[in-house]
C-alpha cells in the first residue's frame, strides 16, 4: 500500500497508562520518514482484555500497525498473541526488556503501569530545575547564576532558551545569557567556574539563513535587516567568541544539530550521567 498526507500510515500507541513513553518513542522513529506520511493515535489505560480487544478490532478497521508498553504479563501476552491472529502488525516496546530483566535478575517485575511517571525525587529536581531556567532565560536574574548548574552563551538564535529548557526537563538547573555587542554580559558570569558554562556557536551562513527565515516568519523583509546582514552576523560571532574565551568555557558548535544532540554532547562534557 502507498501512503502519503493524503493517505497516511495510521500508529496506534497503547499503553496500560498515560502511553507517553510509547508514544515519544514512536514520534523519534517517525521523525526519520516525511512529514505527514503517518497519524498516532494514542490509547490510554489498556489494562483488560475487553479494552485491548477494543483496540484491536479498530485497529483492524483502520488497518494501523501498533506499538504497546504493556506491563502486565496476562494482559501482554493476551494483546500479542491476539493481535497476531488477527493479523495486526505489532511492536512490544516494554515486554522484552522486562523478560530479560526479569530473566537476569531471576525475579519478577511489579507490573504496576505508571511508576516512571511517580512524584519522586527526581521528579521534583525536574520540576525546581524548569522553575529556575525560566526564571534565569535570555540573561534575567543574572544575580542567580552562583545557583546554575550550567550556564549557557552565545548569540541570539542559537537555540539557547530550547536547550536550556530540555536540560532543566532533565533536572539541570541551567541558564542562558545572550552575547551582543555593545552590551556587556552580567559580572557574575566572569565569576563562575568555567566548567559550569557552555557556549554556543554556528557557522555564520548558517545563522544568516536562520534569521532571515525568523525574520519573514514576523512577516519582515529580511533583505533590509541589519539583523540578518552577513557582516553583523559575523560581527556577532566573533563577539561571542571572544567573551566565551574569556571566560574559558567549552564551545560547541550547533550548526545543523538537534537540540536533542547538543544536549547529550553537554551532559557528557559535564558528566551528568
Amino acid at each position: 500500500m502507498h501512503y502519503s498526507e493524503d493517505n497516511p500510515l495510521e500508529i496506534f500507541v497503547v499503553s496500560d497508562f498515560t502511553g507517553e513513553t510509547i508514544e515519544t518513542v514512536t514520534r523519534a522513529a517517525t521523525r526519520q520518514f516525511p512529514n505527514g506520511h503517518t497519524r498516532i493515535r494514542r490509547f490510554r489505560y489498556i489494562n483488560s482484555e475487553s479494552r485491548a480487544r477494543r483496540v484491536l478490532e479498530e485497529a483492524l478497521d483502520n488497518k494501523a500497525i501498533i506499538a504497546c508498553t504493556l506491563v502486565d504479563h496476562d494482559v501482554r501476552t493476551w494483546f500479542i498473541n491476539k493481535a497476531a491472529v488477527m493479523g495486526l502488525k505489532v511492536i512490544d516496546v516494554l515486554g522484552p526488556v522486562m523478560d530479560l530483566l526479569s530473566d537476569t535478575l531471576q525475579m519478577s517485575p511489579l507490573e504496576k503501569p505508571g511508576l516512571a511517571h511517580q512524584m519522586d525525587e527526581a521528579y521534583f529536581k525536574r520540576v525546581k530545575a524548569v522553575e529556575f531556567s525560566i526564571a534565569c532565560d535570555d540573561g534575567s536574574n543574572s544575580h542567580m547564576l552562583p545557583e546554575a548548574e550550567l550556564v549557557i552563551v552565545g548569540v541570539s538564535r542559537t537555540c539557547k532558551t530550547p536547550l536550556s529548557m530540555y536540560l532543566a526537563h532533565k533536572g539541570i538547573m541551567t541558564a542562558n545569557i545572550p552575547l551582543v555587542p555593545n552590551l556587556e554580559p552580567p559580572q557574575e558570569l566572569f565569576g563562575l567556574d568555567p566548567q559550569k558554562v557552555v557556549g554556543l556557536t554556528i557557522k555564520a551562513s548558517k545563522l544568516q539563513q536562520v534569521r532571515k527565515e525568523r525574520l519573514q516568519m514576523m512577516g519582515l523583509d529580511p533583505e533590509t535587516s541589519a539583523y540578518a546582514k552577513i557582516d553583523k552576523v559575523e560581527d556577532e560571532i566573533g563577539y561571542a567568541k571572544k567573551i566565551m574565551k574569556q571566560v574559558g568555557c567549552k564551545i560547541f558548535d550547533v550548526t545543523d544539530k538537534a537540540i536533542e544532540e547538543t544536549a547529550q554532547e553537554v551532559i557528557t562534557y559535564l558528566h551528568l550521567e
